[in-house]
């Protein structure tokens, strides 16, 4: 028969202690889920705050409406204008041709401007038109500014803004109004040409 001396206890201090145990533990896993729960606020508001580009879906591009800002600073006439269907003739080539581009008779040395925001893809020779610089823009659309003067102000990769300058009026061109310093200026959208007078608004005509 079991004696009071062989019945095990167990003593008020050791289950105080595991009271104790517990209680520790548990306040240590509910800081540690505060602390996580607050991180995870924090990063979500930042993401949320974070400017981000705005996207364009197709009812947000660029229609054939005037957008564009004027291209030089001051230009005395346009010398030929763009005619994607009738065709022109060209002094130089003795050839009738459709016209893709908008040129522009400006002193040498007038100030070449952006005409919308985008970020430069090219500044070449071109064989005929001298020196180019092409500026890539949103919604698929392109400008491209020839016969600048070859001291060109930007360079691959540069992000500008509308009526940024980007180079000066040159004679570098080899066809077409050689003896006339002038501007040639194309807008191209998704590679194909379209009519420059879409988007500009040439003040003289």
């Amino acid at each position: 028969m079991p004696t009071y001396s062989n019945i095990r206890t167990t003593p008020k201090s050791t289950s105080s202690e595991m009271r104790s145990s517990r209680t520790r533990s548990f306040i240590t896993t509910a800081v540690l889920l505060t602390a996580i729960i607050a991180t995870a606020i924090i990063v979500t508001v930042a993401s949320l705050a974070e400017p981000r580009e705005p996207s364009h879906d197709p009812g947000d591009r660029v229609g054939t409406a005037i957008v564009f800002g004027v291209p030089l600073a001051q230009y005395t006439s346009i010398l030929k204008n763009a005619s994607l269907t009738e065709h022109q003739y060209n002094e130089t080539m003795k050839r009738w041709e459709s016209h893709k581009m908008v040129t522009l008779a400006a002193p040498l040395g007038t100030p070449v401007l952006a005409t919308f925001a985008g970020t430069v893809t090219a500044v070449h020779d071109h064989t005929m038109f001298g020196r180019q610089i092409v500026i890539q823009h949103r919604d698929g659309l392109q400008t491209i500014y020839s016969n600048l003067d070859r001291n060109t102000i930007v360079s691959v990769g540069t992000r500008v803004e509308k009526g940024q300058e980007i180079g000066k009026v040159g004679q570098t061109s080899n066809i077409e109004f050689t003896t006339t310093p002038h501007l040639r200026v194309e807008v191209l959208r998704d590679g194909k040409r379209v009519d420059p007078n879409d988007f500009i608004d040439f003040p003289i005509k």
